[in-house]
């Protein structure tokens, strides 16, 4: 399941994906909205600065939520 169209969609827990990367939004405070890539990466962090329609035209997507992440819970924390 995508949802290109609409940026509302893209709130904190949403799963989310761009090239071939899944992650998670874990925190949005004001424009700035910080996705939590899943990688062995201690602090892959990336934030999109209210940049959503850039996310989007890069082939950015909302994921099904039930998609299971490979190194971090669907909260963003590593897995252990």
């Amino acid at each position: 399941m995508c949802l290109k169209d609409n940026a509302d969609q893209f709130k904190k827990w949403t799963k989310v994906s761009l090239e071939g990367e899944c992650g998670v939004i874990v925190d949005i405070k004001g424009l700035s909205t910080i996705i939590r890539w899943d990688t062995p990466k201690e602090n892959d962090f990336e934030d999109w600065f209210s940049c959503w329609g850039t996310f989007i035209e890069m082939g950015g997507e909302i994921i099904d939520k039930d998609y299971k992440f490979v190194f971090i819970n669907d909260n963003g924390t590593l897995k252990k």
